[in-house]
């Protein structure tokens, strides 16, 4: 029959419309045409079946027939049911494999107390077949149901996607490769050969269930066959080689090879050429929660791709620099604490693969955006790594066929432009470009390091380069992007102004530096004044000998405290001006030649929060503040000044004008940052002690991270001067007098002028009236009679008891009233 003939193109056609895939129900058109009557229905079956290009074109009379649906077979339905029920299946397994091992370690141990026919006949084939080897089973039917349970536990949903066969899934995938698994078994052969040769290949401890049973025996006895014609048939060679094959297959079935060899490797000091190949980039969720499919199939693919060979790095890690080992510390005097009382630091070295990709990232990103650029080095610090990129040349080409083509050197403000792009190519939370480095023709590109790492006061305190500095004043601060101490002079600054937004370090910076200067220095050398509005930063440091009483926490007593030191910035200048000294340090070398003197302390005075005393009394904090930072250098009295709020209200004009030297941990935004350095930057920092250390001397801010220091550390310091200095007869602190003082005048002020209302009022002046209507005692009331008569308000003495003459009329002002009515007009004036 001709395959072309005309009764064969329906079905032929039928066949092939019913190839097509099935649209769904929504996407079927709105109105159906019904098949002639004359066709049958069936030959829709038909023609679904020509679909399959192996099975030929049924017959009409066959279609008929096959026209009724057809039972899924059965095999097909317990392959459909195991994969839906894949993950119930898996673990099922992995408990069955649990319980297995369990029950097997029971019969091995203890046969009699297990009981059981299947147990005791399991238990008896195990030790007949392995021997000790038993145990083996245990071991792998654990390992295989842990595996599984901790597959189960991260893997995704077992159900397919819509549209994809549920058949093309493997049913079990333990995730381990299938070479690793045949060495572990391998190895588990070769043990029962090691055992059997441990027991002497003897055949009666075989039937009895010792060494490694019948299949330890016989491969045992396989490889002494093997080895005897060689005349290697000693025992304890073939001990010796059962023993080298299990190592080696178990050390490879467990993949710690590589690690191994690399460990050698570095023992014995070898170096092997590092190829940086395309690695697995750390996926890191910022919330916590699970990506998404699509994320995760994003960062796949970007995990996958490799990186350019033009761009791979192969930097090197050398050693450190000689300021950064610390030899042994410079002697410390006896009566100083020893450095044993803090804490050492612990460094971690850095990842050269990381380091490498990261390089050759960057240099990828910016020839994306057209930048020929190159990192020709790095430095690595606690928090940050420094990229240092050296600007290409880029080719301008002529504009006419007489001009050459010119080559421009890439601005700096290209580079730096591209801060948030660098950052989303380098997956960076935070990013920083120093463009240029100070004193390097180069930029800086910081990029946090994945792990950071603690600095301690101790490791700081014993580099020679802290003692270079020579004087009592020297502070630690930290270390900066390259490892290296940060290290500066208060008595130079001389006042240091830290900023940062809440939690961001300043409280522990303040910590830090006040144990610094304690370290160094004894209570007859350094005085400390404390000023914490917060309550609870600074309040640890109570019960120092260095402290001048205790830390102040009440604002009213504060603004005491401020007005002593200027006192005593006074005092000094006047003591300064009688021995002809320009500072306290020449003041001090005059005063060691004379008998009767004494030398004076520096006084380091540390405020905790300025914006809680700028928000109470602002114009006395101001005045006090500014008058000290312009003044009080030569005298050896410091400002160290820290809030939390860096705006203009708080830290003002004459303020900053009098601290060169200032420290900005993280700020919110740019304006903060340029309010407290005058350039933008803080704003970048990662928080943590991360900082910006502006000095007097420097262009540009110097970016380290702060030291840390511990309440233990702290608490051992200030025991350790506690018993070196016992303490004597309470002594209060030396602006207490001058608060009381101040009490008694402003009690003062208040009484007079309440007696002389009443004075006024009533026309008469004698003491025991004013003792009666101001409920005071005899002596106060004839104070006020005397004080009264000093500003004219009554008349002398009449004697005799009488009253004294009063000189006011009841329509004459106060005096004390009058003053402060021109104050008030004088400041309605000043604010219109």
């Amino acid at each position: 029959m001709n395959p072309n003939s005309p009764s064969r193109q329906p079905g032929r056609q039928a066949g092939a419309r019913q190839a097509k895939p099935t649209q769904p129900a929504s996407r079927a058109p709105a109105k159906q045409t019904t098949p002639p009557k004359n066709t049958p229905t069936p030959g829709k079956t038909a023609g679904a079946r020509q679909a399959s290009p192996k099975q030929p074109a049924p017959t009409s009379s066959q279609a008929g027939a096959q026209g009724a649906p057809q039972s899924p077979s059965l095999l097909s339905i317990f392959i459909d049911l195991g994969t839906r029920f894949q993950r119930f299946l898996k673990d099922a397994t992995a408990v069955a494999l649990l319980a297995f091992s369990l029950m097997t370690l029971l019969a091995l141990l203890a046969p009699e107390v297990a009981g059981g026919v299947l147990l005791r006949f399991w238990s008896a084939m195990l030790h007949g077949w392995f021997g000790y080897g038993g145990f083996l089973v245990v071991l792998f039917g654990a390992a295989g149901g842990l595996i599984l349970l901790r597959r189960q536990a991260s893997a995704p949903s077992a159900l397919p996607p819509a549209g994809q066969s549920i058949h093309a899934a493997p049913a079990f995938d333990l995730g381990v490769p299938w070479g690793h698994l045949f060495a572990l078994e391998l190895a588990s052969f070769a043990l029962l050969a090691l055992l059997s040769n441990l027991g002497g290949n003897d055949l009666g401890r075989v039937q009895i269930g010792l060494d490694g049973g019948r299949i330890g025996w016989g491969l045992a006895e396989i490889l002494r066959t093997v080895l005897s014609p060689l005349g290697l048939d000693n025992i304890l060679l073939q001990g010796l080689i059962n023993g080298s094959a299990c190592l080696v297959l178990t050390i490879y079935g467990l993949g710690i090879n590589r690690s191994l060899v690399q460990r050698i490797e570095k023992a014995l000091g070898i170096a092997r050429p590092q190829v940086v190949l395309p690695a697995e980039e750390p996926v890191v969720s910022i919330s916590g929660e699970p990506d998404s499919t699509a994320s995760v199939a994003g960062k796949a693919a970007r995990r996958r791709e490799p990186l350019p060979a033009e761009f791979r790095k192969r930097f090197r890690l050398g050693q450190p620099p000689a300021d950064e080992t610390s030899g042994p510390p410079p002697p410390r005097s006896e009566r100083l604490p020893p450095l044993e009382l803090l804490v050492s630091e612990q460094g971690s070295r850095p990842d050269e693969r990381t380091i490498n990709l990261t390089a050759g990232q960057i240099e990828k990103s910016l020839a994306e955006f057209g930048i020929p650029a190159k990192v020709i080095g790095f430095r690595v610090g606690p928090t940050v790594t420094q990229y240092a990129v050296e600007p290409g040349f880029m080719e301008k080409p002529a504009a006419s066929d007489e001009e050459e083509a010119q080559r421009l050197k890439v601005r700096v403000a290209q580079i730096a432009n591209l801060r948030r792009d660098l950052a989303l190519a380098l997956s960076a939370e935070r990013l920083r470009i120093e463009a240029p480095v100070p004193g390097r023709p180069y930029v800086g590109i910081e990029v946090p390091n994945s792990r950071s790492s603690v600095v301690r006061l101790r490791p700081i305190l014993e580099t020679d380069s802290f003692y270079k500095i020579s004087s009592p004043l020297a502070i630690a601060l930290g270390r900066d992007v390259s490892g290296q101490p940060v290290m500066a002079d208060l008595a130079r600054m001389p006042h240091l102004l830290i900023a940062g937004t809440t939690g961001s370090g300043k409280s522990v910076c303040i910590a830090a530096l006040t144990t610094c200067l304690v370290m160094n220095n004894t209570p007859q050398d350094l005085r400390l004044v404390m000023i914490d509005p917060k309550m609870v930063e600074l309040v640890r440091f109570n019960g120092l000998p260095h402290l001048f009483g205790k830390v102040e926490t009440n604002v009213e007593r504060i603004m005491g405290v401020l007005h002593w030191v200027v006192a005593e910035m006074d005092r000094r200048y006047k003591l300064l001006e009688e021995l002809h000294a320009r500072n306290l340090e020449a003041y001090n070398r005059k005063v060691q030649r004379r008998k009767g003197v004494e030398p004076l302390p520096h006084i380091v005075v540390m405020i905790d929060e300025l914006a809680d005393l700028m928000m109470t009394a602002p114009e006395q904090t101001e005045q006090s503040i500014v008058r000290l930072a312009q003044m009080a250098r030569a005298t050896g009295i410091h400002l160290v000044v820290a809030t939390q709020r860096p705006s203009t209200d708080v830290v003002t004009g004459l303020i900053k004008a009098n601290f060169p030297a200032r420290i900005a941990f993280a700020v919110a935004s740019g304006v903060d940052s340029r309010v407290i350095l005058d350039s933008t930057g803080a704003e970048t920092l990662l928080g943590h002690g991360d900082m910006l250390f502006q000095a007097p001397d420097a262009s540009s801010p110097l970016r380290a991270q702060g030291v840390l220091i511990s309440d233990q550390e702290v608490e051992k310091v200030i025991t350790f001067w506690q018993q070196s200095n016992p303490p004597g007869e309470a002594t209060l602190p030396p602006w207490e007098s001058m608060l009381a003082e101040e009490a008694v005048s402003a009690d003062k002020d208040d009484l007079v002028i309440k007696a002389i209302q009443i004075v006024r009022d009533t026309q008469r002046a004698s003491t025991s009236m004013l003792q009666r209507r101001l409920r005071v005692g005899y002596p106060r009331a004839a104070r006020l009679i005397d004080e009264l008569e000093e500003l004219g308000v009554v008349g002398p003495s009449q004697g005799g008891g009488r009253e004294r003459e009063v000189l006011i009329g009841p329509e004459d002002e106060i005096p004390g009233m009058e003053r402060k009515s021109a104050e008030d007009e004088d400041y309605e004036a000043e604010e219109e």
